[in-house]
């Protein structure tokens, strides 16, 4: 009985030490983050002005007139200037017809031509600056906010919350009478996985057990499926050690596709993705490229691909939206673009979210029940800098979402979104890739369709797993 009362004090005080050494660790941390981030945030050294419409304006006439033989008789006034650089602001470049309208000289072709290839590489300057602006505040307030969660957790936030206290203390209860002794819990609140829960524990007494019995016996307490989180040991001994616990994904998504190019056997320019990011987020896009072929794929596919690496990356998908809408300020393409088609279902909680810009309308069909989702637009190209226009609704088990592009939009003329969500009803296929193609053959037997853009339908089926 001594013996074992020592081995229990020697555990507090190893226990204890390692409380102290984590919680200074970790301030130092929170410290040195927050720091960083402020500085990304505050950072506006050597910013550079750039040049107005005006001023390109000017630059052209210092450049145009110097030398030119009629420069004392055809003089450019105050107002010459102001009516140029307004019209240039308003129209993104010049015509000689415009010009023409507030001056007359006899270099009017070079004079729009150098004014036009001036402001463009401004603008394009001033983009390249914007976004990495954007990018660089990004950048710091993630840092910021790692910091403020490592001071929480350091500070026993997660840990005294009332909530937590309320778990703690049934957690206890619940594993006394099992044959688990538990000596410490701890919560962390996971933005990915929701709330973990540690436990420092140990078996009492008879053969080692698997570490997913606990999870079992901690699902019953908490009353909600848990699992073991991946790289821990896979049994529980006799010694205490630490064992990690994440809630288990309540829903997942079976998806199917069908995508048909304007023009058979040539390229389609729509790309779609469906995949998991991450533990918690199921994601599903489309994104349509301006006009049809190759150079509309390639937009499409590359939009596609840099918000699948951003998502994967783990940033949140407000954050993921802006820097991928500040790197299309780095294509150098004039006048193309990619709309986007967004959607991300929580699989915890089962909110779904949905974005478009540039995009029509999806549905959501429920209990035989087919709606449309109308959420406001964004323009392709936006730069406002509020609050994205996110969409957020609570889904169900068997719950079908579904998504589409201008081209199933347009093929069927002005009454498309009622007439599909008719379509819908009428179709009572529950796998998605049945789904699909059925309403695919109903929209191809539709009075007066006619296609003409490329088309692509995704069908999104959910159910629970538990």
């Amino acid at each position: 009985m001594e013996m074992a009362r020592k081995r229990e004090a020697e555990e507090s005080r190893l226990l204890q030490e390692f409380h102290e050494m984590i919680d200074y660790n970790m301030k130092e941390m929170q410290q040195c983050l927050v720091a960083a981030g402020k500085l990304f945030c505050n950072y506006e050294k050597n910013q550079r002005a750039g040049r107005g419409a005006r001023e390109v304006v000017e630059s052209v006439i210092l450049k145009e007139c110097v030398g030119c033989q009629e420069r004392n008789s055809c003089r450019f006034t105050v107002e010459d200037k102001d009516r140029l650089g307004q019209m240039m602001e308003e129209q993104g470049g010049l015509s000689i017809a415009n010009f023409r309208s507030c001056h007359t000289c006899q270099k009017a072709q070079d004079f729009v031509e150098e004014a036009n290839r001036i402001y463009e590489r401004e603008l394009f300057v001033k983009s390249m600056e914007q976004g990495a602006r954007q990018m660089r505040q990004m950048v710091g307030r993630q840092y910021i906010e790692a910091g403020q969660m490592l001071g929480e957790f350091s500070g026993g936030q997660f840990h005294s919350s009332e909530e937590n206290k309320r778990l703690y203390m049934k957690i206890l209860k619940g594993f006394s009478r099992g044959n688990l002794k538990v000596r410490e819990i701890y919560f962390y609140e996971n933005q990915e996985r929701g709330k973990q829960i540690y436990l420092y524990l140990k078996k009492r007494k008879g053969k080692e057990i698997p570490a997913r019995q606990a999870a079992a016996m901690l699902s019953q307490v908490v009353q909600r499926k848990m699992e073991v989180l991946p790289g821990q040991k896979k049994m529980i001994g006799h010694k205490y050690e630490m064992f990690g616990f994440a809630p288990a994904a309540k829903f997942h998504v079976l998806g199917g596709v069908l995508s048909v190019p304007y023009q058979e056997g040539s390229p389609n320019g729509d790309s779609f993705s469906m995949d998991h990011m991450g533990k918690k987020r199921f994601v599903s896009m489309i994104s349509d490229g301006m006009g049809t072929g190759e150079a509309a794929r390639e937009e499409s596919r590359r939009a596609i691909e840099i918000l699948e690496e951003l998502l994967g990356a783990g940033i949140q998908e407000n954050q993921a939206i802006r820097m991928w809408q500040s790197m299309f300020s780095f294509w150098t393409e004039k006048e193309r673009y990619a709309t986007l088609d967004y959607f991300q279902l929580d699989l915890f909680a089962g909110v779904g979210t949905f974005l478009k810009i540039g995009a029509c309308p999806c549905f959501l069909k429920r209990k035989g029940k087919a709606e449309i989702i109308e959420t406001e637009s964004l323009p392709v190209g936006f730069s406002e800098n509020g609050e994205l226009p996110f969409y957020r609704k609570k889904l169900e088990s068997e719950d079908l979402v579904l998504q589409i592009s201008d081209g199933v939009i347009d093929a069927l003329g002005e009454d498309a979104p009622e007439r599909i969500r008719t379509y819908m009803e009428e179709i009572h296929a529950i796998r998605p890739q049945a789904f699909a193609e059925q309403l695919f053959h109903k929209i191809e037997k539709a009075p007066g369709y006619e296609k003409t853009d490329d088309m692509t339908i995704l069908a999104l089926g959910i159910w629970d797993r538990y």
